[in-house]
């Protein structure tokens, strides 16, 4: 009897002790942040990532010279003070005293100026180094015709100037989103792949790497804010499927995900007054649901305007807001409403597939015609995609799907292996920082750097560049309402809405949201 209770008590001890590790580190009061994202990261890179998942991810690495404040205003960095020239035309920081890389190593100027130039080389294939392109030299560099910027000039190991070819009415937001932060020279050489291997002088210093499974990071013992991070830590366990992430968040087994709320969970989780105040409106970052064509397939129906006029007239827009549950607005254009130069003569698109049957069968397409769709896996990208083509079903135009992981998806839209790599797909925009000029560059002009669709009017250029020589005021934002009634006209692609997105957290998690980084993990608390 005595061995029998002996084994018994064993085993009830076993069992609470398998229980105990088994239970959410959160829940045993630890200090590491949870994170989660459905997507794989592909990089950490701050000169190479460029979507809402890489650069919270490149935020807990590494730092830039300025950051933002909730109102979207510089406030220091790595710098501590800096001056503008009356001209708009120099740009000069100086560092903080003491900074160091996460490894120990002194950070001067003698990075800021590496880490700038190596944005600008074209071996890096930086997608946001138009963020710069402004500086003097910068073209030269990009050109593969320079080894240097001239216009990046060391005055000493503290201070160090940037002049510019012309005013750039949004520099300073520029330099304080994750394109303009500072990397380690020895980290980008001596890594045999820099994305997964980070080292600046952010809050975090990497631990490990799982593609596909997680990150780990500690607290920079060299961070420069002093007390900071408050977190020992962080967990972020990737492939987490949004709906799954919020039920993981509820239960107390993470703190927050990279990805936003989906629409399935919002209603639930915006009717329980508990629940809605750990929701975490997107601070910035307003953004553009549209559909892509491939204007390098001269031969696809939809190289006329009149066919992708008749694909837009046959989507039923407040389809697509109901799949948001409200929490979208049906676009007229591509500058979102709350931002300054957008169209407000402009209408959305109205619903129309008898018009859309008739332009199809003007354009020479009757019978309609198959083509081809993309998307990447995220739910609700599934979700409007497949929304799209039952529309143009009825129309007479056969789509098929294929979605892939948004690491691949990325990867094929950016690098296009084969000129008919895709043909039309479904994607989205968050503008960098609030200025019409952050829709047309980057999407819209000749070699843009996410313009996926090989867009290009030099006509609309031309007018480009006289509106965005304008300083901001009444003269400039009328200028691009008129440069966004011309591209509706030249329908280069289809603009679908405008969302309101959301963070949701756990009960012990205290974070902000901001309008360069998405959140500040340095400032993260949990209880």
């Amino acid at each position: 009897m005595f061995r029998l209770r002996v084994k018994f008590l064993l085993l009830t001890i076993l069992v609470l002790v398998t229980i105990l590790s088994a239970a959410p580190a959160s829940s045993q009061g630890d200090n590491i942040l949870r994170i989660l994202s459905n997507a794989d990261i592909r990089t950490s890179d701050p000169h190479i990532a460029y979507e809402t998942e890489t650069w919270p991810t490149a935020s807990l690495f590494y730092v830039g010279l300025v950051k933002q404040d909730i109102q979207g205003n510089p406030v220091p960095g790595l710098a501590e003070s800096w001056t503008i020239s009356d001209d708009g035309l120099v740009y000069t920081f100086t560092l903080r005293e003491g900074l160091k890389f996460s490894n120990g190593r002194d950070l001067t100027t003698a990075d800021v100026k590496y880490s700038f130039e190596r944005i600008l080389d074209p071996a890096t294939g930086a997608p946001t180094s138009f963020f710069f392109a402004v500086f003097e030299g910068a073209e030269a560099k990009l050109n593969g015709e320079a080894d240097e910027v001239s216009g990046i000039r060391i005055i000493d190991e503290r201070t160090i100037e940037f002049t510019l070819t012309r005013p750039e009415w949004t520099m300073m937001k520029r330099f304080a989103l994750p394109p303009g932060f500072i990397v380690a020279r020895e980290g980008v050489e001596e890594a045999e792949n820099f994305g997964f291997e980070p080292l600046g002088a952010g809050p975090f210093v990497l631990e490990s790497w799982e593609p596909g499974v997680r990150i780990v990071g500690s607290r920079n013992p060299n961070y420069y804010e002093e007390g900071k991070p408050y977190v020992d830590g962080f967990e972020m366990s990737l492939g987490i499927e949004p709906s799954v992430g919020i039920l993981r968040i509820e239960a107390g087994e993470a703190d927050v995900a990279l990805d936003f709320v989906p629409s399935a969970d919002y209603p639930r989780l915006a009717g329980d007054p508990a629940l809605a105040e750990r929701l975490i409106p997107l601070a910035a970052f307003p953004n553009i649901d549209y559909v892509i064509f491939n204007h390098n397939l001269v031969d696809e129906p939809f190289s006329d305007v009149r066919v992708r006029r008749a694909l837009s007239m046959a989507i039923d827009r407040e389809r697509l807001v109901q799949l948001t549950n409200g929490r979208s607005v049906p676009a007229a254009g591509p500058i979102p409403p709350s931002v300054l130069g957008d169209n407000p003569e402009l209408q959305p698109q109205a619903y129309d597939p008898e018009g859309a049957r008739a332009l199809l069968a003007e354009a020479g397409y009757p019978d309609g015609f198959s083509t081809e769709f993309l998307s990447n896996t995220d739910p609700q990208a599934v979700a409007f995609s497949q929304a799209i083509i039952a529309d143009w079903a009825n129309v007479g135009v056969q789509a098929t799907l294929t979605s892939i992981d948004n690491a691949q998806f990325l990867d094929l839209l950016i690098n296009q292996p084969e000129p008919d790599s895709f043909h039309i797909a479904f994607t989205e925009w968050y503008l960098d920082y609030l200025d019409p000029s952050n829709v047309y560059e980057p999407l819209h002009q000749c070699g843009g750097s996410y313009n996926w669709g090989h867009i290009c009017n030099e006509e609309l250029d031309a007018f480009f560049e006289e509106a965005n020589a304008i300083p901001p005021g009444d003269d400039r934002w009328a200028a691009f309402a008129e440069l966004e009634a011309r591209l509706v006209e030249a329908q280069p692609s289809i603009y679908l809405q405008h969302r309101q997105n959301y963070y949701f957290t756990s009960e012990r998690l205290t974070i902000e949201g901001n309008p360069a980084v998405l959140l500040v993990f340095a400032d993260a608390t949990v209880q």
